[in-house]
């Protein structure tokens, strides 16, 4: 038997109905508020992530799907969003300054467990080009309107991490912490000591909390430039009323961020998405000078914190006849008036309670020419203003 690939999902009934009402949502409240969709390829070149992402991260090397076509190219699907969308900027728009939104899969070869699967959706926004604090503010700003939408409860962490080169010199100053305490670290966090230690301050292991508690904090590393901006964003938000809570070990472990970096926590401790800047990603990969902000969500994270959205169908079509319900098909299609019909032509009482299962408003039987109100347990011959009025 062909089993499903260990990682994935069906996303189906209850979650299917969760999935598209986010998707739904996140068009409302970016697309609709002047975000471009951008869809960009599942495969990209390695060297893209390689370069952008950097060598040394655990998703690099660890998590990609990489592989050599037949053509003898190394490729990979992509394991995130923003890399791409730059990508993209520099082939077709490098002199504007653009806003976009995108919506889809991504691939990284993980353990399986909740919230995190091998293959994943992200939706996230980017702004890319000549950009500046105002930048900042509208992903925050429009990012708590998209999560206030679904009624969640959250907490805004944000931090500042500097330059590139004041990140450089707190990796330099944790790398020396970290190795005179190494023996107190889990095995997990010192196999990342020398390629990835920033990860280590996102480490939830109880063993590596003591020793991350007193770990040197990159405020201390900080340009007196990059302090500036950040004390400018934070003096922005509250002006605008926007609550948030400082977090210096916020550093975000992707190597092409800077200065400003953000998350937004559930009540639980669960990051439901995250941003940064990024102002020199474009010359990390050789395709520019422009700068980008932007914030990615977790949609299957979104997905189990929320209720299932129940969708009753307003017309349910039933009958005996091809002709019949067809033509019925045919004249509310001509109305632009969606309904349901039968998989299949069973008997009439199957095909009512399946129907009635659905918690349907009205079942057009088409052998009778009648409309039935299920809510109110009324029924009239067929009448298309009865459905047009009470849409």
């Amino acid at each position: 038997m062909v089993e499903q690939v260990k990682g994935t999902q069906n996303i189906t009934d209850d979650a299917s109905s969760k999935y598209l009402f986010i998707r739904n949502l996140f068009t409302e409240m970016f697309v609709n508020y002047g975000y471009s969709y951008l869809q960009t390829p599942h495969l990209e070149y390695t060297e893209l992530f390689e370069k952008s992402i950097g060598k040394n991260s655990e998703i690099v090397s660890k998590q990609m799907y990489q592989f050599t076509d037949k053509g003898g190219r190394s490729l990979v699907l992509r394991p995130e969003g923003t890399s791409s969308i730059v990508r993209y900027h520099s082939q077709y728009q490098k002199e504007l300054t653009k806003q976009y939104a995108y919506f889809g899969q991504m691939f990284r070869y993980e353990n399986p467990q909740k919230n995190r699967y091998r293959e994943f959706t992200q939706g996230g926004v980017e702004i890319v080009g000549n950009i500046d604090e105002y930048s900042d503010y509208q992903v925050i700003n429009d990012s708590i309107r998209f999560l206030n939408k679904l009624d969640l409860d959250f907490v805004l962490e944000i931090n500042t991490i500097g330059s590139i080169e004041d990140r450089e010199a707190y990796s330099a100053s944790l790398v020396k912490y970290f190795e005179i305490n190494e023996s107190k670290l889990s095995t997990e966090s010192r196999e990342k000591l020398s390629n990835n230690t920033l990860r280590i301050l996102d480490s939830n292991n109880p063993a590596d909390l003591p020793v991350i508690n007193d770990a040197p904090e990159i405020t201390e590393f900080i340009n007196t430039a990059s302090m500036d901006k950040y004390e400018n964003l934070k003096k922005l938000l509250t002006n605008n009323q926007i609550k948030f809570k400082e977090n210096t070990r916020l550093v975000r472990g992707l190597d092409y961020y800077n200065d400003l970096t953000f998350e937004f926590v559930n009540n639980d401790g669960l990051v439901l998405g995250g941003g940064g800047r990024y102002d020199k990603l474009a010359e990390i990969l050789n395709i520019g000078s422009f700068n980008g902000v932007g914030v990615a969500f977790g949609i299957e994270r979104i997905m189990n914190s929320i209720s299932p959205k129940n969708y009753s169908p307003y017309i349910y079509l039933i009958g005996s006849s091809i002709d019949k319900i067809s033509k019925y098909s045919q004249f509310l299609d001509e109305k632009d008036l969606s309904y349901y019909k039968p998989p299949r032509l069973s008997k009439i009482n199957t095909q009512f309670k399946y129907a009635k299962n659905l918690n349907v408003k009205y079942v057009i039987n088409t052998d009778e020419d009648t409309i039935k109100d299920l809510e109110n347990n009324t029924s009239v011959n067929f009448e298309i203003g009865v459905l047009i009025e009470n849409k």
